[in-house]
């Protein structure tokens, strides 16, 4: 267990993170709680060229200060913040950042055009006011339509401290420990569109900074650039960072690292294609009993998977940068439709997500001890079974396949022991794509 900030090692330092990210004006590190993200950005302190934003940053004002040319004043702060990481059993979450500062240093043009993309992004105007517009020597607060700043939510304060301190030129680079604090999703998409999609960045910071952000919202992804976006990890003293390889890792990240579920979105967390009723009424009364907690849609495809499924995929756009890629299945009998396999490559549908039952029939999946019950006959197992047309034979006893089906399923319980190919190639493969990762 680390004693102290500087027992921490990293892998890679932070400075090389920004080194290997010369191209990009924008590095984001993911990962869970406690995994060290923030320790990561804490290290650019070390390098008084980089402004470190941290979560402690809930300011309310009105009095806007004469701003003071202080020379001194980032080394003082420096020397502080190293003497805090020395203590043992000590963490910090002050920063630099001040939103007062960060807009009264800014020169008159400056500040004009910070206060000109706000009321673009929030439709308000936002102006320098004195108190006694009477009075040239009265105190100065910020205006935001009409009201002071200091009675704004705090989302607009956090909102206009960040950009305001993103547009200090000393600063080669800037760290963002969780840029989401405080903001609605609105706005955590509107900052995100400036920091992260470059929406007018060269005009807001023609001094090109690199920013860095640490976040658990998937607003502040780069979803244009995956290798932007970096996953952090923790053992022991070793702080780890590697980058996202790829859109698919990209939705990893969204919907594990990151803690998002697409149920959470009132959307199924998974889609299976099968083939007839009877493969979704039995599966249906599978998942009820083994993945409750997952809200799994199963469409009957009356024969025609490849139709359904293309439906599917024209639906989501792009089948392979959807979230759904992974938690598409479908699933086919050995006598299966023509084409079937080229049609599910050809939309972008990873080949373990298409599963092939070895019989010709979902009868050859029932448990052996329910159709011991149902046939009367100790110990048949599903593969004695003969299906002819819509009937399941075995012996002198005939059901149609409904019927079957539904004696199945209201005899089925959680402790009924499952074949082994439905554990095999469906259940089990469900679960690693539905469970999140820690």
């Amino acid at each position: 267990m680390p004693k102290t900030f500087s027992e921490l090692a990293f892998s890679p330092s932070m400075n090389e993170i920004i080194a290997s990210q010369a191209s990009s004006r924008v590095t984001i590190l993911t990962g869970g709680n406690n995994s060290g993200k923030s320790a990561y950005l804490k290290k650019t302190i070390q390098d008084r060229s980089k402004l470190y934003i941290g979560v402690n940053r809930f300011y309310s004002f009105h009095h806007l200060p004469p701003h003071t040319e202080n020379t001194g004043e980032l080394d003082n702060f420096y020397v502080n913040q190293v003497n805090t990481q020395s203590q043992q059993y000590s963490n910090f979450e002050g920063s630099f950042f001040n939103a007062q500062n960060a807009i009264t240093r800014l020169s008159n043009e400056r500040r004009k055009l910070l206060f000109d993309t706000f009321e673009q992004l929030f439709g308000v105007t936002a102006a320098v006011e004195a108190e006694d517009p009477d009075n040239d020597f009265s105190n100065r607060y910020v205006s935001i339509g009409g009201d002071s700043l200091s009675i704004t939510s705090s989302g607009t304060r956090l909102f206009l401290g960040i950009l305001a301190a993103l547009m200090d030129e000393r600063f080669s680079s800037v760290a963002i420990d969780e840029p989401e604090l405080g903001l609605s999703p609105t706005l955590q998409r509107r900052l995100a569109n400036i920091i992260v999609g470059g929406e007018g960045r060269d005009e807001l910071f023609p001094h090109k900074p690199h920013v860095v952000l640490s976040t658990h919202s998937h607003l502040f992804l780069d979803r244009n650039v995956p290798t932007n976006n970096w996953v952090v990890a923790k053992s022991g003293n070793l702080i780890t960072a590697k980058p996202c390889n790829g859109f698919s890792e990209l939705h990893d990240i969204q919907f594990r690292l990151l803690g998002n579920e697409l149920s959470h979105l009132f959307l199924p967390d998974s889609i299976l294609f099968v083939e007839g009723v009877t493969d979704k009424l039995y599966l249906d009364k599978i998942m009820s009993l083994h993945l409750a907690q997952y809200k799994i849609i199963i469409e009957a495809c009356q024969g025609d998977i490849a139709k359904r499924l293309n439906y599917w995929a024209s639906s989501l756009g792009d089948m392979q940068v959807s979230p759904y890629r992974a938690r598409t299945i479908v699933v086919y009998d050995s006598v299966k439709q023509a084409g079937i396999e080229r049609i599910c490559a050809s939309i972008g549908l990873p080949s373990q997500n298409m599963v092939e039952w070895t019989g010709n029939g979902i009868e050859y999946l029932y448990p052996s001890d329910i159709l011991s019950i149902i046939y009367r006959k100790p110990g048949l197992v599903a593969s004695d079974l003969t299906i002819s047309g819509e009937f399941v034979i075995y012996g002198d006893i005939s059901y149609k396949k409904m019927d079957l089906c539904t004696r199945v399923c209201e005899q089925l319980t959680f402790s009924t022991r499952l074949p082994d190919e439905l554990e095999e190639k469906l259940l089990c493969p469900l679960r690693i794509i539905l469970t999140p990762a820690n």
